[in-house]
C-alpha cells in the first residue's frame, strides 16, 4: 500500500489496515499475491453493491490483475444487479489507468462527487443479464 497511498483521498494507514482485516474476514475482499508481496487487492460491499477499494502494486501493473479482481467481484452478484465504484474523474491524470480498466469491464460514468475534498466520480455497472 505504501506505493500508492498518496493516490487515495483521506487515506489513513491504521483505518485502512483495520478495514482490510474486516473485509478479508467477511470475505468481502480478494487478494492476488506475488512473491513476498501483495500484487493486487480489491475490497467490496455486498450490502452496498460497491467496490470500496482496488489497488495493484506498480511492479505488477499491465498484467490484467485489476480486471481479474473486478471480475471476481462481479461473480459475487446476481445478473442484472448494479455495482458501483467511486474513482477519479475522467480529467484527473492519476485516474487514467483506473478509469480505462473500469470502462473495459463495462462500467459507465455516473455522478460527479467530492470525497474528502477531492474531486471524484461514481462509475456504475449493470451486470449483464
Amino acid at each position: 500500500m505504501a506505493h500508492v497511498k498518496d493516490d487515495f483521498a483521506g487515506y489513513e494507514k491504521n483505518e485502512f489496515i483495520q478495514a482490510m482485516r474486516v473485509a478479508i474476514a467477511a470475505k468481502d475482499a480478494f487478494v492476488i499475491y506475488g512473491v513476498d508481496t501483495i500484487a493486487g487487492l480489491i475490497a467490496f460491499s455486498y450490502k452496498n453493491h460497491e467496490i470500496t477499494f482496488l489497488t495493484v502494486n506498480p511492479d505488477f501493473r499491465k498484467k490484467g490483475i485489476a480486471k481479474s479482481l473486478i471480475r471476481e467481484v462481479m461473480k459475487c452478484f446476481r445478473l442484472g444487479e448494479m455495482l458501483h465504484v467511486i474513482t477519479f474523474r475522467n480529467d484527473d491524470p492519476k485516474g487514467k489507468a483506473a478509469i480505462a480498466c473500469y470502462y473495459s469491464c463495462g462500467f459507465k460514468d455516473g455522478a460527479l462527487l467530492e470525497v474528502y475534498g477531492y474531486p471524484c466520480q461514481k462509475m456504475i455497472l449493470r451486470l449483464p443479464a
